[in-house]
């Protein structure tokens, strides 16, 4: 009899030693498991940083050689036209004594020539697309106040004639020219000196490479937006149903009343 409680005793201590070894074992599983889904996740994370990297790199290069093709434009215009980078992208700076006289928007021969090298240059870049934008010192018109307005319409009016140069004399396709006037609201230079009115007044042509795409007429965001929203409705109108026939089925023991209404006279 006791030999049999000892072995019962050494069976038992057997059996938690083996479930506590159990145990053991597939916690290690399941920690092996979650380490190998964190590997996997990082690895992926990883590989999603080396592409963005790679493409962030493919894009400075190609801006890069965009600027150098911008610099010998320039160069080869001559006339003080120039390039900087903005915000917006790279622009290639005509100033007005190229273009056009004081006060005026008809452009001039040596103006005509210079266009004539921006036309082939977008004949040879013909995934590149250009925003027109006419630009003006302070200075309220005078001279030529009969013709324009403001300092907005001249602006304006000189985008639309370099367009129109271009579109019809050179036959560059109109959906890749865009125009714009902002007279004196963009200033490169202080207007409080000659020097600075002189480049504020200016025509500059800003780079597109990827031209202008208005979103689609029904996007799927306000199609989702519609929809959660009608959910929501049928969601708040739904509980006040259920809450009236709740409340008519509902009724109160006379007691419970009785109490209620001695309390609320204590009240």
């Amino acid at each position: 009899m006791y030999k049999y409680k000892k072995y019962v005793k050494y069976l038992f201590i057997a059996a938690f030693v083996c479930l506590t070894g159990c145990a053991e074992l597939s916690e290690l599983r399941n920690l092996n498991r979650r380490q190998a889904i964190t590997i996997r996740d990082q690895s992926d994370e990883v590989a999603k940083l080396k592409n963005q990297m790679g493409s962030l790199s493919d894009k400075l290069k190609a801006s890069e050689e965009e600027m150098t093709k911008l610099r010998k434009l320039a160069k080869s215009i001559g006339e003080g036209v120039t390039v900087r980078d903005t915000i917006e992208g790279p622009v290639i700076l005509f100033p007005e004594k190229i273009l056009f006289d004081s006060g005026m928007s008809a452009i001039k021969p040596n103006g005509e020539k210079a266009l004539k090298k921006m036309a082939e240059f977008l004949v040879e870049n013909s995934s590149i697309s250009i925003r027109i934008d006419g630009h003006t010192d302070t200075d309220p018109i005078v001279r030529t106040k009969h013709l324009w307005d403001s300092n907005h319409h001249l602006s304006a009016a000189r985008a639309l004639s370099v367009f129109q140069f271009l579109t019809k004399s050179e036959r560059i396709d109109e959906g890749r020219i865009h125009i714009a006037g902002f007279g004196p609201n963009r200033p490169i230079a202080t207007n409080a000196t000659t020097a600075g009115k002189k480049e504020n007044r200016r025509v500059e042509f800003l780079i597109l490479s990827q031209p202008f795409q208005l979103p689609p007429k029904e996007s799927s965001l306000s199609t989702e937006s519609a929809e959660s929203i009608e959910q929501e409705t049928e969601a708040a109108t739904e509980p006040e149903e259920i809450l009236e026939e709740t409340t008519s089925e509902i009724t109160v023991p006379q007691e419970a009343s009785e109490t209620t209404s001695e309390e609320t006279e204590e009240k």
